[in-house]
């Protein structure tokens, strides 16, 4: 017994010490994720404690409705109630210089053909000994028609309107005269590939070598949202940091082989694609958080515990299952689902008032208490009540946390702010 609590102990100490490193170091965040995010606080803390898992004899008890909340997320930066359209301008500025290189071809190659036409028929108004004497003394021969070579894409060319249609501005209608969005996708930019050699050894020492290539990249695209009365609101670049996206090949046998299936202007072609892809997404995503009301779904674990022979838990068995059907209704039927959400507060509200802290085999202990907590917290954000969620924060925040149970309470506080500060933003 005394070797499994240590085992625990230091299971528990190594989370918590995980955790706040990871905290303290942060990290490089979607932007997604990374809006509005408060600084570290007390609550915040006793959320990361709540969310380390605690064993107990009675730790297979405690029952999980798990539900992914679809609903509406207000936007951050409310664009002017009569802007309700938007229309997207692509640009691409090696699509430019292609079609630029394609038109002076165009324009050698119609050249050389004029040219050969003239000198054919020069050459063919010259009688036969003149040909012969140009031939020996000159060494002039018969004109011969020489094409210029046709450019080779550097880089894939997208279609403006391919690239459009990644961008949807929810809530809003897609025609001209509301806000235009422009995309500028920029020059790809590629080093120069570096062979590299895996060296394999089998059981008996046998070595072998694999061959492969690498290349590092990145595709750029700047974006912008401008109202109709010429006010940008936004003008970023995704994919303009120093650090590049690193490409390798597969490998192979022979550097042969690695030869053969290497294609710089098809890899360039596929690498661009991807980045371009990835960044129009990232903007969608970008310009949906903080001027639309879009669609975004959260996950979310209710808790409840299993009633035995000695202990009933019917009540809290049934409000668990209450608030995930109510869950499910929220994004179509808000207030019918928020209606729903109220009739179960009051469940969880007055099982906290029969909660003793002391005793652990009370029906609602502080294991069972703070998970309670946590439903509640959920409930009220849901419901809007920020005021409340306050309340239910500090008193959490008061329990004994060494004696509580896991809770999956990992950015419940920044996400309740954030909900809290587009509610204002938009009244």
């Amino acid at each position: 017994m005394r070797l499994g609590l240590r085992f625990l102990t230091g299971l528990i100490r190594r989370r918590i010490s995980s955790f706040v490193k990871m905290e303290i170091s942060g990290g490089s965040l979607d932007y997604f994720y990374a809006l509005n995010q408060p600084p570290t606080s007390m609550r915040y803390l006793t959320l990361c404690f709540f969310s380390l898992l605690v064993f107990n004899v009675s730790a297979q008890n405690i029952q999980r409705e798990s539900v992914q909340v679809e609903y509406t997320s207000r936007p951050s930066e409310p664009l002017p109630k009569e802007v309700k359209s938007f229309s997207v301008d692509v640009t691409q500025t090696y699509k430019f210089e292609y079609e630029a290189e394609m038109e002076q071809w165009a324009i050698d190659t119609e050249m050389a053909r004029v040219n050969f036409q003239r000198e054919s028929e020069a050459y063919s108004e010259k009688g036969t000994g003149a040909k012969i004497l140009e031939r020996a003394l000159l060494d002039e021969k018969k004109p011969e028609l020489v094409l210029p070579s046709q450019p080779v894409k550097r880089e894939y060319i997208f279609e403006p309107g391919v690239v459009a249609s990644k961008i949807d501005m929810q809530g809003m209608d897609k025609n001209e005269g509301g806000a235009i969005v422009t995309i500028d996708i920029q020059s790809f930019e590629g080093t120069s590939p570096e062979d590299q050699t895996q060296e394999i050894k089998d059981k008996e020492g046998n070595i072998t070598y694999k061959y492969y290539r690498t290349m590092t990249y990145r595709q750029p695209v700047r974006f912008a949202l401008t109202l109709p009365d010429g006010n940008v609101v936004i003008d970023e670049v995704i994919g303009s940091s120093k650090n590049y996206t690193t490409h390798t090949s597969n490998k192979y046998t022979s550097k042969g082989a690695l030869n053969k299936a290497w294609n710089q202007t098809t890899i360039n072609s596929q690498m661009s694609k991807q980045a371009v892809d990835a960044a129009m997404g990232s903007i969608n995503n970008v310009l949906n958080d903080r001027f639309c009301f879009s669609k975004k779904t959260r996950p979310m674990t209710i808790y409840h515990v299993k009633t035995t022979k000695k202990v009933n838990y019917t009540d809290l068995n049934d409000a668990a299952l209450d608030m995930k059907l109510a869950l499910e209704k929220y994004y179509n039927a808000q207030e019918v689902s928020m209606a729903a959400i109220r009739e179960v507060v009051p469940v969880w509200e007055k099982a906290l008032e029969e909660a003793d802290f002391e005793n652990k085999k009370a029906r609602i202990d502080t294991r069972v208490a703070g998970l309670i907590y946590l439903n509640l917290i959920y409930a009220n954000i849901w419901l809007e009540d920020y005021a409340r969620v306050d309340v239910l924060f500090d008193e959490m925040r008061r329990l004994d946390t060494k004696k509580s149970a896991e809770g999956t309470a990992e950015g419940l506080d920044s996400f309740s702010e954030d909900q809290r500060s587009r509610k204002e933003v938009n009244s």
